[in-house]
């Protein structure tokens, strides 16, 4: 069944009969309920909320028993981290999405290759950040040191973008029911370890429980991928040729996009704390926390579209139309909620961040509502190997937000950053709306 197909009633009396007969509503149930697509994005959803709410909490305690400026030398450490194993990582988390589920017997040696690939590079920027840090994060090194810092960096990266590539793995593999349990205890696992690191009086406590936490998840969904979800699906032959050349030609194109994406959402915090200091980063560090809960609910929905039309890309339209109309459905009051809302929910964290930050909460999170159009976009480009929109639609997003905020900071502070991401965001849904109408109505 296509992914927007509906299922339609006999016509006349006794089509209506049949639709309020318990045949015909456990029929239409069964449907809704086998819908692929939508149960593993609904998945990726669930697991994007249970993180977030964790996560809040844990950033909650987190900025009740440390000093603001540590919280934000520890928020920054973490999102360049995740920045740095994003950009490693070189986009195979979308090499793994699109060509996972028609990789048949060759999951395994695509896994591994692309695991060790990333592993690598992700080891060597991480080291090269951490070597330059006296340079240009010079408040890190102070607080942190210069060694604990290159070890921290040199083992995170890696083990970060391997954290994030099984994710879109399990996806590809039609296992998204796994990813909710696996972010749930990875969550619990960070607050357990950050009780540990308050207990031990440790400055750089923060970044160091979530670095354990996420050591112990790769490993243990790793394990399991290895000896048991890859040998009992992923057999017979692939449905289309996997080619190195290929996967090369798709990661190089969606690569640089994803690149200016990935800079944009985990680099900003690092120019706050060079633009403004160590407490506006913590406090802005805390909006996006809560923001990026709103922006993976589209990403989620797009993985689950991506890895269920991969083998028929002429689906990826409709099933586009699919995925904004469920995600809307979640954003758009969640977003509303929390810009109404924005005092009292950063009020939890403390004084100082609602008086901050609430403004700056209030419009980054109506910048997720826009921000499900563009998000949609891309993922129907990474079905059908549109590479032109791969590059041009994130890229231009990215650089946009990027040179925005950077102009805004001085004037409106974090404010400035939130503004931008909700114009920016605005401006490219518009523009990408009103080129689809075109073409439609062409």
């Amino acid at each position: 069944m296509r992914v927007d197909e509906k299922v339609v009633p006999p016509a006349g009396r006794a089509g209506r009969l049949a639709r309020f007969s318990p045949s015909g509503l456990s029929g239409r149930m069964n449907v809704a309920r086998i819908n692929p697509v939508a149960r593993d994005g609904l998945a990726l959803v669930l697991s994007s909320g249970l993180t977030s709410a964790v996560g809040l909490l844990y950033w909650v305690v987190a900025a009740r028993l440390f000093a603001p400026a540590t919280v934000g030398v520890n928020s920054v450490a973490l999102s360049t981290m995740q920045l740095l194993g994003g950009i490693a990582h070189l986009n195979l988390t979308q090499a793994l999405l699109r060509f996972g589920p028609v990789a048949g017997r060759q999951t395994r040696r695509l896994m591994l290759a692309c695991y060790a690939v990333a592993s690598v590079v992700a080891a060597l920027v991480g080291l090269g950040y951490a070597a330059g840090a006296p340079r240009w994060a010079p408040e890190m090194v102070e607080t942190v040191g210069y060694v604990p810092l290159l070890v921290f960096f040199a083992i995170a990266t890696p083990v970060w973008a391997i954290f994030t590539m099984q994710d879109y793995l399990l996806t590809a593999l039609k296992r998204a029911a796994v990813v909710p349990v696996e972010n749930l205890v990875f969550a619990l696992l960070k607050m357990g370890f950050l009780a540990a690191a308050v207990g031990l009086s440790y400055v750089f406590g923060i970044a160091v429980s979530w670095l354990v936490a996420t050591v112990l998840i790769v490993l243990a969904v790793n394990a399991w991928l290895l000896l048991r979800a890859i040998p009992q699906q992923a057999v017979g032959d692939p449905v289309e040729p996997i080619r190195p050349r290929a996967i090369a030609r798709f990661v190089r194109s969606d690569y640089a996009g994803a690149t200016l994406w990935q800079i944009a959402m985990n680099g900003l915090p690092a120019l706050v704390l060079a633009r403004l200091g160590a407490d506006d980063a913590a406090v802005y560090g805390i909006v996006w926390t809560i923001t990026i809960s709103l922006y993976l609910i589209p990403s989620g929905m797009g993985q689950s579209m991506i890895a269920h039309t991969a083998g028929d890309p002429a689906q990826a339209a409709a099933a586009r139309r699919a995925m904004v109309r469920r995600s809307l459905t979640l954003v758009v009051p969640a977003a509303v909620v929390l810009s109404v809302g924005a005092y009292p929910v950063l009020w939890l964290f403390g004084e100082h961040y609602a008086r901050q930050g609430a403004w700056a909460l209030a419009l980054a999170a109506l910048s997720a509502i826009p921000q499900v159009i563009t998000a949609s976009t891309v993922a129907q480009a990474r079905v059908q190997q549109r590479m032109r929109v791969l590059v041009l639609v994130p890229g231009s997003l990215a650089v946009a937000v990027l040179v925005s905020a950077w102009l805004l900071m001085p004037v409106l502070g974090i404010t400035g950053v939130a503004l931008a991401w909700l114009v920016v965001q605005t401006l490219g849904a518009a523009v990408l709306l009103t080129r689809e109408h075109r073409t439609r109505t062409a």
